[in-house]
């Protein structure tokens, strides 16, 4: 089946090569730059243009022009042999993708056989069809909520697809409900606006829009966490809590409210534990009684309490942060002693006595008999303890004598008031009303029905009462005594009508006073009042006066104390009285009515209150307390007095701190300790003593009172070590340094001061042989040791403090005697050269350094040293590579090193060699050009490789050296046109005409020689400037006007001249003139108009005014061009002869038009209407014709690539015997229309292996249009995308995105060439893929989207780079799923390979073990690329890759086949192609580039080299230089 396609192929190929060649562009002789069509709205389908007039030689394409990525927008519908082309849209035009283009859609149609092009550019007006997207569809961000008002806490992101500024400008907002904390700016920073408080808000979550002008918008959402920081204290949820418990009883608390007590961390993130304590109980004494649950807050009771000892305690509550203990809450338990019935009834006195007025009323003064009665008890029932209602007498209950008891008169009348008062003056009469007293009853009917008696009192008949009003009146007139007041005592019974009736009596006093003056009816009173208080009631003093007396209250004493109401007769205070400065007043009071006076004390009793608070008498600061005094020592006395009296004077003690060595008694404020003191452990205590009052409510005092505790000697000396040991050499010189022994004394003073001895020394020698001092403790050699007398020596060292009686510790010393060495290592070299390449990995060994020592031991106990950062060296003498390190000869190329070999740890003996690293080259770096000039232009003109004209110089540099540094330029465009000298100077060597062509963009190549070799590219832009090349053309070879004399006017226009000049500037700028000079005409120099300069007069007969005119150019040196000017001057009349209505006519016609279309119509005039005309052409006859009306039309098909401009002349012949004639000039334009692109080949072809990285080159597809300068405006695009490969836009360079995403071996598909006016062409690309194993790819995922990804494949192989150490090819782009849609926002994934220097492929095991160690490398790295949210994911491979080295074997054995079968029919068909070529005239050089394995297999090897080191199975390939190349079957390759 191989054979029978490739026989098809070749065919196709042969039966190409022998058709005639045919398409031509427009304009094959200039081409054109038609400039701008005009503007499209983006997402237009439809033509673009429409090109006409193309002529049967003509072959045309459509090509790209300036940028790529045009023609993929666009196809050229054209068909060979047909005279019109059209060009139009492949899809919906689209802004966005021209961003970067301005916009602006570029094309040409180019002429295949000649190059030239017709460019063309269009303008593609975006509209708002792209909504904002953000980079993310969540943010989270953690900060503290201590973080600044107006910081930035994270920024989010969105990106608007849409080209122009105005649609893809961005406002971010907050969708409501918006936290008042935060704010977002337009650059999308999310703002802190205001402080954050964990305990309202631990977290924020809100949704961020982002809208373009349209209102197209996206959102997000936001969330950010608050941490808590610990800047609150704890806080109880009340700060007064009520508890009861029972009297007698111990245990927990009952009834606690408003809820259980509770405190908690004020930060709620962290809510650090509490530890909750009683730091005070009132009154004091009962401290003891209650205990409160560190860990839970529970309080109980310890001991029973008595309700009728103490009724309410008040408990002070502390709860304190564990971790912090300044930070604290505290709250009051208010616990009622609730009663029990524990002890029986008392009466409050053991004897009563009462007075009573005689005659009361029998049983009157009945009390409570403790049992229940039913009232009246003649009723035949009887009640029970419990309260039920027995019957006590059947018999008496007799329906017909009784029908029903009524009992339920349950109400008695009450009093208004329980006293009343009257009074009877003077001027009584009999009949009048005394008092009315008043009672109500709450029962209804006669229950509640009133009437009131005198009981008693009325002895004498004084009074009367009204039975149902209760008013009292005089009934006989009092006898009233002088100077006296006679008191009557009424007692007033007020009883209701209830069957068993009820009653209540009340008081009423009357007084008649004689002829009296005022008077006081108590010379002695009574009163009371707070201290404090102003204008506070005291007492009301009762006074006697008799109307219309009027007396004055006067104040006689403490005056300005006290002051009495004239009305109310209340004594009052002035101010406020002070119970600590006077308890009582004896105040004097006088009533006079200014005839007589009477006078009165008041007894004026100031009563405490609790205003002042206690005070210490003179409290010390400090004092000093010795260590170890026993528990309960007396330390201090505190005393604290208060002014107040009772309990507001009296003055409790409670203590704060001291961790519980201390008490105070409460009563007393004798301080005691409560168990010994330890100075060791504490040497100071802060003491809190509080003295308060048991008023209510309480006042208190605090004073600080700090207690030292003072040392005695209770600790011996404590050596650092219980044994000590070192080694002393045996050459040691007597009173060298042996050892530093240290005790110490937690003691202070003397008692801390330690001196040392030696009490022993074992083994035991007649001269001292070490001595130690007393203060230091250093112990030094007294004589000279002796290896072989003694090896060991122990020392028995005592330390004795300064403290009485003193104190001893001690401790032994082991000293070991050692051997000397005394023989130096030996290198065996003292300078070591060693050359390695560059870019080696690390940990690589470099060279191996030996030592000898003739000492006992040798080297075995020897070390290396080597100061470097870059090499290390082991115990071995193996210097390599450090795992952190790279070698770049470009940044140092040799290292200078100094080792150092020491044959022991210490004391050790050293010697020291030279180390000397050179690194050796490897090509690692591209070239790289210099910069060019910012405008790079040469004159256009004839230019040859004889005679070049130099353009620029290009330069480039090679950081390498040698070949690898040695670097070459070349053309990899126009080669044909532009070519480098050996100095870089680049050079035209061909032919630039600007009229053809005014920019060109030269792809220069920069290519090292090193191996591989790396190259670089760039693209100059080349500028043609004009020069004086084009020679003025008049629009017509002679222009004629006839005028009559008579008629002429100066001034008047006969007619204008013009002509045109291809050139630009000043070289296209035209001047008119005449050869010679008239008097009757004048030629404008700027415009070309003829016009009349006389009146004509001296003319009396006909004249013919021949000129010649010139239009002259401004350039150097100037050109010109001649025309004749024939002016008919006629005296009678203009109607003589025949008379073109114009001398010249401009017509134009679309190219490919068909024949006989009409173009125009010229006329002459005769002056008769008898007379006819008929035309004649005088030229061109095979092309245009012309009928008896002047029509002119086309015979054929015109196309503008063959000849834009036609020229010719029409003739007129008139009827008139004989005929005149008359010429006129015609010139006709051929306008262009847009044709299909076109191919240069049928089909193409290109090989890649499976393992080909990321966007390496395949093929180079190139298409031409057959419209003048359109090539470069084609656009390449696939017609179907595929996650294998790609094309670019503007080159047609067909590249890999996935070559491992397929396991086909043939893969084939169609690129599209679109010129800018949508008309577009079709090729088939055959791609044969070869498969490589792949078992060595590594795969990563970012989080990150393709599009942003793919941007950065060049920086991420270069930061992968430099963390691995290993040169990294990206391979693949693409999303988890495997899609590569650029869109896409989710998790991307990066297939990769890492090649060490050698070119070998790195085991994927191992690059994954790399990656894990340089992990957050790495992350730094990238997140330089994409951010601080970045994620990397080092991903497992699927299980395709582990099956696909078993099928290797079968897939190389069958291509081999195949191959070998397609290889007879190749050679075949190959012999009659080349027979055939040969014979085809020479086509013009196409620039075609093909980057298939099988033509450029050096391409390849230059950007992607590499080998694997775990077999060495060689396979040798050939290439087409014949030269053979090495490759592993596990993936060593050089050339793919």
């Amino acid at each position: 089946m191989a054979l029978i396609s490739i026989l098809f192929i070749f065919a196709c190929l042969g039966a190409q090569s022998v058709r005639n060649a045919f398409a031509k562009e427009i304009n094959c002789q200039t081409g054109k730059d038609d400039g701008g069509l005009g503007s499209f709205t983006e997402g237009y389908e439809g033509d673009v243009e429409v090109i006409t007039n193309i002529r049967a030689e003509d072959r045309l394409k459509l090509e790209s022009y300036l940028f790529e990525i045009g023609v993929s927008f666009l196809e050229f519908d054209y068909t060979e042999g047909e005279l019109t082309a059209t060009v139009r849209t492949t899809k919906p035009l689209n802004a966005d993708v021209l961003k970067q283009y301005g916009q602006n859609l570029y094309y040409s149609v180019t002429c295949v056989n000649t190059g030239m092009k017709n460019t063309r550019s269009i303008v593609v007006e975006d509209i708002n069809n792209n909504p904002p997207i953000f980079e993310s569809k969540t943010y989270s961000k953690s900060i503290s909520e201590t973080t600044a008002v107006d910081s930035n806490v994270l920024r989010v992101n969105a990106e608007d697809a849409d080209a122009s500024l105005e649609n893809s400008r961005i406002t971010y907002s907050i969708q409501p409900p918006a936290p008042e904390e935060f704010e977002v700016r337009n650059d999308g920073n999310i703002r802190l606006k205001k402080r954050l408080n964990y305990n309202t808000a631990s977290q924020h979550v809100f949704t961020v829009e982002a809208k373009d002008i349209g209102d197209l918008s996206d959102t997000t959402t936001v969330t950010i966490t608050i941490d808590d920081y610990d800047n609150l204290n704890p806080y109880f949820h009340h700060t007064l809590y009520k508890a009861s418990i029972k009297e007698n009883q111990e245990g927990l608390l009952s009834e606690i409210s408003p809820d259980a007590i509770k405190a908690q961390d004020g930060d709620k993130g962290i809510n650090e534990p509490v530890v909750y304590s009683i730091t005070a109980v009132l009154p004091n004494e009962y401290q003891s009684s209650f205990v409160m649950d560190a860990n839970s807050g529970v309080v109980s009771v310890t001991s029973a309490l008595d309700r009728e000892e103490i009724e309410l305690i008040t408990l002070y509550l502390q709860a304190v942060q564990q971790d912090d203990t300044s930070k604290m809450a505290n709250a009051v338990v208010s616990v009622t002693i609730e009663d029990v019935d524990d002890n029986p009834p008392k009466f409050d006195q053991d004897e009563y006595s009462v007075s009573i007025p005689e005659n009361s009323a029998q049983d009157q003064f009945g009390g409570f008999e403790g049992t229940l009665r039913i009232i009246p008890e003649s009723v035949p029932f009887s009640i029970s303890t419990d309260g039920r209602i027995l019957v006590k007498n059947s018999a008496e209950l007799d329906r017909e004598s009784t029908t029903n008891f009524n009992f339920q008169n349950d109400n008695s009348p009450q009093f208004t008031s329980s006293v009343y008062e009257g009074k009877v003056n003077s001027d009584q009469t009999a009949g009048m009303e005394v008092i009315k007293v008043e009672a109500k009853d709450l029962d209804e009917g006669p229950n509640g029905e009133i009437s009131y008696y005198i009981e008693f009192g009325n002895e004498k008949g004084f009074f009367a009462i009204d039975e149902k009003e209760g008013t009292v009146t005089l009934v006989n007139i009092i006898p009233l005594v002088e100077k006296e007041i006679l008191e009557f005592a009424l007692y007033v019974t007020a009883r209701d009508g209830g069957t068993i009736s009820r009653s209540t009596s009340a008081m009423v006093h009357i007084k008649a006073p004689g002829d009296l003056h005022p008077q006081f009816l108590q010379k002695t009173y009574r009163g009371q009042v707070e201290e404090n208080q102003s204008d506070a009631d005291i007492v009301k003093v009762d006074i006697l006066v008799i109307d219309p007396i009027v007396a004055v209250l006067n104040v006689e004493s403490e005056m300005d104390k006290f002051s009495i109401n004239q009305e109310t007769g209340y004594l009052s205070t002035k101010g406020k009285l002070d119970f600590e400065e006077k308890s009582s007043y004896t105040v004097l009071l006088s009533i006079s009515d200014g005839t007589s006076r009477d006078e009165a004390s008041v007894l004026v009793e100031v009563l405490d209150v609790n205003d002042n608070s206690p005070v210490f008498e003179d409290p010390p600061r400090m004092i000093s307390v010795e260590e170890e005094s026993t528990a309960r020592d007396n330390i201090l006395t505190l005393k604290a007095t208060d002014l107040d009296a009772g309990f507001n004077g009296e003055v409790r003690y409670t203590l704060l701190g001291g961790a519980g060595m201390f008490s105070i008694d409460q009563e007393s404020g004798v301080l005691t300790s409560v168990a010994p003191l330890d100075r060791e452990t504490e040497a100071m205590y802060s003491l809190e003593i509080t003295a308060q009052d048991q008023g209510r409510p309480s006042l208190s005092t605090k004073t600080d009172l700090d207690i030292t505790v003072t040392d005695i000697n209770d600790n011996a000396p404590i050596f650092s070590q219980q044994q000590y040991e070192t080694k002393v050499s045996e050459d040691g010189e007597v009173g060298a340094h042996v050892l530093d022994v240290l005790a110490t004394d937690k003691d202070e003073g003397l008692n801390a001061a330690v001196s040392y001895s030696i009490v022993r020394q074992d083994p035991l020698l007649d001269d001292l042989v070490f001595t130690i001092d007393p203060e230091t403790g250093s112990i030094k050699l007294a004589g000279k040791l002796d290896y072989a007398q003694a090896k060991r020596f122990t020392l028995y060292v005592e330390g004795q403090d300064g403290g009485s009686p003193s104190l001893t510790g001690s401790a032994v010393v082991i000293v070991w005697v050692e051997d000397v060495n005394d023989k130096a290592p030996v290198f065996t070299k003292e300078k070591y050269d060693v050359s390695v390449y560059e870019n080696l990995a690390a940990e690589t060994e470099l060279v191996f350094l030996v030592v000898t020592d003739e000492d006992e031991d040798g080297f075995s106990k020897g070390s290396f040293i080597m100061d470097s950062d870059t090499f290390v060296i082991n115990s071995e003498g193996v210097v390599s590579l450090k795992s952190d390190a790279t070698l770049d000869r470009e940044t140092k190329e040799n290292y200078v090193l100094q080792v150092i070999a020491v044959d022991q740890p210490l004391d050790g003996l050293s010697s020291t060699a030279q180390l000397s690293i050179t690194l050796l080259d490897i090509n690692d770096n591209n070239p790289q050009f210099l910069p060019l000039p910012e405008s790079i232009e040469i004159q256009e003109g004839k230019y040859s490789e004889v005679a070049p004209g130099e353009v620029c110089e290009v330069l480039a540099t090679d950081a390498d050296i040698g070949d690898n540094g040695r670097v070459g330029i070349s053309t990899s465009s126009y080669s044909s046109i532009f070519q480098f000298r050996d100095d870089g100077t680049l050079l035209a060597i061909s032919e630039l005409d600007r009229e053809t062509q005014d920019v060109y963009d030269v792809v220069v190549v920069a290519v090292d020689h090193g191996i591989p070799q790396l190259n670089n590219v760039i693209t100059v832009k080349v500028s043609i400037t004009d020069a004086n090349d084009n020679t003025p053309v008049f629009s017509s070879d002679s222009y004629s006007r006839s005028i009559l004399v008579k008629d002429a006017k100066i001034g008047e226009l006969l007619l204008t001249i013009s002509a045109t000049d291809k050139d630009t500037g000043d070289n296209a700028r035209i001047t008119y003139s005449f050869a010679e000079s008239s008097s009757m005409v004048a030629l404008d120099p700027e415009t070309g108009d003829i016009t009349v300069t006389s009146d004509l007069s001296e003319v009396t007969e006909d004249t013919l005014l021949d000129l010649a005119a010139i239009a002259t150019d401004h350039g150097e040196p100037a050109l010109s061009d001649e025309a004749k000017v024939l002016i008919h001057l006629k005296t009678s009349s203009l109607t003589e002869s025949v008379v073109f209505e114009s001398s010249s006519y401009n017509f134009a016609i679309k190219e490919n038009e068909p024949e006989s279309s009409l173009i125009g119509q010229v006329k002459a005039l005769t002056g008769s209407s008898v007379v006819t005309v008929s035309y004649n052409m005088k030229s061109h006859e095979g092309i245009f014709s012309v009928d008896a009306e002047g029509r002119i039309k086309a015979i054929k098909t015109l196309n503008k690539e063959d000849v834009e401009w036609y020229i010719f002349t029409v003739e007129a012949v008139d009827s008139r015997t004989p005929p005149n004639t008359a010429e006129t000039t015609v010139s006709v334009q051929v306008e262009d229309v847009n044709e299909t692109p076109m191919f240069d080949a049928e089909k193409y072809d290109a090989e890649i292996f499976s393992l080909a990285p990321y966007k390496f080159p395949i093929v180079k597809v190139q298409a031409s249009d057959p419209d003048v300068g359109e090539s470069s405006f084609l656009r390449y695009s696939l017609s179907e995308e595929t996650s294998l490969l790609d094309v670019e836009e503007s080159t047609g360079k067909l590249y890999v995105l996935d070559a491992s995403s397929t396991s086909l071996p043939v893969v084939t598909c169609q690129v599209k060439a679109t010129d800018p006016h949508g008309l577009f062409a079709i090729v088939p690309v055959e791609i044969s893929v070869k498969q490589s194993a792949r078992e060595n790819v590594v795969v990563i995922s970012l989080n990150q989207p393709v599009f942003s990804v793919e941007k950065q494949v060049p920086k991420i192989e270069d930061s992968m780079t430099a963390v691995l150490g290993w040169s990294v090819k990206v391979l693949h782009v693409g999303t988890d799923g495997g899609s590569t849609a650029r869109e896409s926002t989710a998790k991307s994934s990066v297939s990769f390979i890492a090649v060490d220097s050698s070119g070998a492929v790195i085991e994927a095991k191992q690059v994954k073990e790399k990656l894990r160690g340089k992990y957050e490398d790495l992350t730094v790295e990238l997140k330089k690329l994409f951010g601080s949210d970045l994620e990397i994911t080092v991903e497992e491979p699927s299980g395709d890759l582990d099956d696909f080295d078993d099928s290797n074997d079968v897939v190389i054995i069958t291509l081999g086949v195949l191959l070998g079968l397609t290889l007879v029919g190749f050679i075949t068909i190959l012999t009659i192609y080349i027979v055939r070529v040969k014979k085809m005239s020479k086509d013009n050089e196409s620039d075609r580039q093909n980057f298939s394995i099988s033509n450029q297999y050096h391409n390849f090897e230059e950007i992607f080299h590499f080998s694997n080191k775990q077999e060495n199975k060689e396979v040798t390939i050939v290439t087409p230089q014949n030269t053979e190349t090495n490759l592993s079957s596990e993936n060593r390759i050089s050339a793919l």
